[in-house]
């Protein structure tokens, strides 16, 4: 498993220095997924052109979660580094 530093490591490589204490929370439940039917939706939210991802905070605000758009970023890099740090998922 990935330690929380590894993960802030990259991270912060990707998107700034920041807390990622949450994000590595949700990248170890992603990194445990063994579904494949969620696997397959995990690999399609990762492939979201732009115009997708806009649509996506939409869609997401629409249920309450509001999020910006480098916090959809970071999520969706934290769910592609999950799903390539996964043994099962590869």
């Amino acid at each position: 498993m990935v330690t929380k530093r590894e993960f802030s490591d990259f991270m912060t490589d990707l998107h700034g220095e920041e807390d990622y204490s949450d994000l590595y929370k949700s990248f170890k439940t992603f990194a445990k997924v063994k579904d494949r039917s969620q696997i397959k939706e995990l690999q399609d939210l990762i492939k979201m052109s732009p115009k997708q991802r806009l649509a996506y905070r939409y869609a997401l605000a629409a249920n309450g979660k509001e999020l910006t758009p480098k916090q959809v970023d970071q999520y969706l890099s934290t769910i592609e580094y999950a799903l390539s740090h996964s043994n099962d998922n590869n």
